[in-house]
């Protein structure tokens, strides 16, 4: 019975599938493919990125972790469907994009990119031609009762609009409204919202209307707290109660909170504002 038993154990061991370490990788011969050569700049249409890893004897490569990046950056959108090898050495993502163009997919492991890559065009999207950093709004309606053609958004390089939620916010950013570009409604339409613009940096001290803390702001929409005045006047200087926005509840969820300040060395306004050149900066859209 014994016997048998080796043999059965001996028989799963060699029917198994061959794999191999990360470290054996074939970086010539090991595949990045796609399944379609065009989608929709609509960001729903998609596609599937598959990215084989053998090893030197053309085996599996198995749990090894698989980056894939585009040579447009965030302009594509990709989504992990698994980035850990399976059995067969497979790693898939899902491409979608809102910006027309050609890409190209890179897939990395152990900071090493594989020889082989994949192509993608992507058609349509809007029809007006628009750059990274736009100011955009549609036409005045003629209707003072309106409001939505009085919105303001940023076009950022993810081919989404972020709204600036009011003036003060809008100018820590932009003296004026003189570089804003009109587009019609259809168009303004195909372009997704990917949240609110947020206080630049270094400019204004906040305070929500029920809450007795006051805080600055970092990048990223990072509000972080002035544990008492002493700090707040070693910042802005004697006048520094000018400086304080109070805004409503409503902006909440547009930041997040770091580290009190607890010191005028910890928060250098000229030099936290000018780490931020532009919003797509601040919200690390690169």
């Amino acid at each position: 019975m014994l016997k048998r038993l080796c043999v059965f154990v001996a028989a799963v061991c060699l029917a198994a599938p061959a794999f191999a370490l990360a470290a054996q990788i074939d970086y010539q011969n090991s595949t990045v493919g796609i399944d379609k050569a065009e989608i929709e700049a609509d960001g729903i249409e998609y596609a599937i990125v598959t990215v084989v890893l053998r090893d030197m004897n053309l085996g599996s490569v198995v749990g090894a972790n698989v980056t894939l990046q585009s040579s447009r950056g965030s302009e594509d959108t990709i989504t992990i469907l698994n980035n850990v090898t399976d059995l067969f050495g497979r790693a898939k993502f899902k491409i979608t994009s809102l910006k027309k163009g050609g890409s190209v997919f890179t897939a990395i492991v152990d900071g090493q990119a594989l020889v082989r890559q994949a192509a993608l065009s992507v058609s349509g999207g809007i029809a007006v031609a628009l750059n990274d950093g736009d100011l955009i709004k549609i036409p005045d309606d003629g209707d003072p009762l309106t409001q939505s053609d009085t919105a303001v958004y940023y076009y950022a390089k993810d081919g989404k609009r972020y709204v600036f939620p009011n003036e003060k916010t809008y100018f820590t950013w932009y003296p004026s409204f003189s570089n804003v570009k009109i587009i019609p409604l259809d168009q303004m339409s195909l372009i997704p919202i990917g949240g609110n613009v947020t206080y630049r940096p270094g400019t204004r001290m906040l305070k929500f209307q029920t809450d007795v803390k006051t805080y600055v702001v970092s990048r990223g929409g990072i509000l972080r707290w002035l544990k008492d005045e002493s700090v707040a006047q070693g910042i802005f200087g004697a006048n520094w109660n000018q400086y304080i926005d109070d805004i409503p509840e409503s902006f909440y969820v547009n930041y997040e909170f770091g580290e009190p300040v607890a010191n005028s060395l910890d928060y250098v306004p000229d030099i936290v504002r000018n780490s931020v050149q532009s919003i797509g900066v601040d919200k690390s859209i690169q």
